[in-house]
């Protein structure tokens, strides 16, 4: 061998025989022994410093257990955030965490079940030493470093913060007829300009043709489409505004039962699209000649409905406040003279061309003609409806009744249609026999119905009376 080669086992980077070992030699070098290095290499202060990254790795982000962490926030999609019944539930990690948390996946019995034998966790018993000037020492434990989170929620209560939307109230009844009053004003008055010659110049007029098309028609003059197609464009305008404020007065009234008593409901919507109808056979034609008279009479006659429909509904409204300031059973001192008072309330809300006979006190033996004529029920829903649509919060009407009360069992079907309606409508309990009252076999029965009938004409009429002053006080 050549004395200028070198042996394989006596290299140059090769150690002396006589040098201690040392840690493991890496391509670039022997790696610093700090918390950054490679995981590799573990010493004792590597050890701590990494137990102690780790925990406060740990404090920063969000604790874990059982591989789940604290969820810090939800993404929703837009669908899902349009949706109450999604956002009110608690998301997957929510729930996902509180079982962890609670030490519900830890078998059976949680954490209250018994540890196995040989097992310990981690987190509680691994002891964490770090290195001083005497060697190793353990580290204090961090009593918050466990369990510190605040209490957390069951899985079925929501985290999700619901912003209530702000929705304005519909504006008072007032505003909607001066609304209404002023579309219809200048729906009338367009009308009326559509029906005169063009108020403008010669040069205005050459100036509206040349902003508009040329009309297809060559025998008709471009300077009259022009100015038609301008006049019709905003009549559209106007009177398509003028509708959308009667449809808001429709559907915005506090009492449309009031409405539907002057003009039925599907009169009022065949006349809005009778007019829609109008205009848009108008806007198909371009225009083209101008408004026809029969599409301005017929206009005309929608505006003019609205018009007598609002004075029919402010005469009515009149003579509803002439009617209660004449009611005697809403004021005075009634004592001693209790049914006299409930006579005359049930009597002002009586629509039968008979009227009620005088409410005297049923004998034992025989009942008063006031009783028997409420024996079969059809008078006492009949003025259970009555009440309810002069109330000021018309709902709870007795829809289905029978009017045919020949039969006993109709006459108890309809007393057990009032006495419902009493309890859902005015909140009155009412409890009485119902077939004792219909066949008339027990002498007390009269006496129970008599005094069912006194408390419910009580209980109806205080409700109405406090409604009645309210609505007068904001009016």
């Amino acid at each position: 061998m050549d004395a200028s080669s070198t042996s394989p086992l006596l290299r140059p980077s090769s150690p002396a025989l006589d040098v201690a070992p040392s840690l493991a030699l890496y391509p670039g070098g022997c790696p610093s022994l700090d918390a950054r290095s490679d995981r590799s290499v573990s010493t004792p202060s590597t050890i701590s410093s990494r137990s102690v990254s780790s925990s406060s790795t740990r404090s920063e982000s969000g604790r874990r257990k059982n591989g789940y962490m604290r969820p810090q926030g939800t993404a929703f999609s837009d669908s899902a955030r349009n949706r109450d019944s999604v956002m009110s539930l608690g998301s997957i990690a929510h729930m996902q965490y509180y079982f962890a948390r609670t030490g519900l996946l830890d078998g059976k019995g949680g954490q209250f079940a018994k540890p196995k034998k040989g097992l310990k966790h981690l987190d509680t018993d691994v002891a964490i030493y770090t290195t001083s000037e005497d060697g190793l020492v353990e580290s204090p434990k961090d009593a918050n470093d466990e369990w510190s989170e605040p209490i957390m929620l069951p899985p079925t209560v929501s985290t999700y913060a619901y912003k209530e939307p702000n929705v304005q109230p519909p504006p008072e009844l007032p505003m909607l007829r001066r609304q209404l009053r002023e579309a219809l004003d200048d729906a009338q008055k367009v009308l009326q300009e559509s029906a005169e010659a063009s108020p403008y110049d010669d040069a205005t007029r050459e100036a509206i043709v040349e902003s508009v098309r040329a009309p297809t028609n060559p025998d008709e003059p471009p300077v009259a489409q022009g100015w038609h197609e301008i006049m019709g464009l905003h009549l559209l305008d106007i009177i398509t505004l003028a509708i959308r404020a009667a449809k808001t007065y429709y559907t915005s009234h506090p009492h449309p039962q009031q409405l539907y008593a002057i003009q039925s409901e599907r009169k009022i919507r065949g006349d809005l699209y009778e007019v829609l109808d109008v205009l848009k056979r108008a806007a198909a034609r371009e225009f083209r000649g101008g408004v026809k008279d029969e599409e301005r009479a017929g206009i005309k006659s929608w505006i003019d409905s609205i018009n007598d429909l609002m004075s029919r509904e402010k005469s009515r409204e009149q003579e509803e406040q002439i009617s209660r300031a004449s009611c005697a059973w809403r004021f005075g001192d009634w004592t001693g003279r209790e049914r006299e008072r409930e006579w005359l309330f049930m009597s002002s809300f009586d629509t039968s061309p008979e009227p009620l006979p005088q409410w005297t006190e049923s004998i034992s033996e025989e009942p008063s003609p006031f009783l028997r004529t409420l024996q079969s029920g059809l008078r006492l829903v009949q003025l259970h409806n009555e009440m309810v649509r002069r109330s000021e919060r018309p709902f709870g009407e007795i829809k289905t009744f029978f009017t045919d009360v020949a039969k006993p069992y109709r006459c108890a079907e309809n007393l057990r249609f009032w006495s419902k309606a009493a309890e859902l409508r005015w909140e009155t309990q009412l409890s009485f026999n119902v077939l004792h009252v219909v066949h008339g076999k027990d002498d007390d029965a009269w006496k129970q119905f008599d005094e069912t009938v006194f408390k419910w004409c009580r209980e109806v009429r205080e409700e109405i009376s406090k409604e009645w002053a309210e609505s007068e006080r904001s009016a």
